[in-house]
């Protein structure tokens, strides 16, 4: 429910104020006021589907903290358990697309193009980033391993790990940069 006061923002399931405002079509400047809300239920329990969102589709969300609007970042909800320490189940975050620098430790939203969940079919999850290196011998390097670790209080959740990637075979989508509620 959006709370129509100027100083208050969208209440989420839990009650919970969040740190952002749904804002109408009419009120949105892309990337000046607003940056795109995106039904975007991105999974924490393993590689789950997404929607696809058209882009002149979407709402806009007004964000009311320390970060400016720009054509990378977005919001979008996670549903699961997987992550529950840093991204309570259902809690609305503000992603930042094509992280650059290391991702080592960070949560970030990723799809492997072969992976499929048995259960839900998808490519994306969400996870804390771990990768091991090795020098190819000519200066650069390649990943030898990646691990997407979950962060719960639930034991039964377990990395994934992906050994001797192919180029494109795993995307970093976007990197957690705060929980809005």
């Amino acid at each position: 429910a959006i709370i129509d006061d100027d100083d208050a923002a969208d209440a989420g399931a839990s009650g919970a104020v969040l740190k952002f405002r749904r804002i109408s079509r009419e009120e949105a400047k892309p990337y000046e006021n607003c940056v795109p809300l995106l039904d975007l239920k991105a999974a924490a329990g393993g590689f789950s589907p997404t929607q696809s969102v058209d882009e002149a589709d979407h709402d806009w969300a007004e964000l009311k903290g320390r970060h400016k609007p720009s054509d990378s970042l977005f919001v979008a909800q996670v549903v699961g358990e997987s992550m529950n320490r840093r991204i309570p189940n259902g809690a609305w975050c503000l992603w930042r697309l094509h992280p650059a620098g290391t991702r080592q430790g960070k949560a970030v939203l990723a799809q492997h193009r072969d992976i499929q969940d048995p259960e839900h079919g998808g490519t994306y999850t969400v996870k804390v980033y771990e990768s091991e290196k090795e020098s190819d011998g000519d200066g650069s390097w390649k990943h030898t391993r990646i691990a997407l670790k979950p962060d719960s209080d639930d034991a039964t959740y377990e990395p994934i790990v992906l050994e001797n990637l192919e180029d494109g075979e795993l995307t970093i989508i976007a990197e957690l940069v705060e929980v809005l509620g």
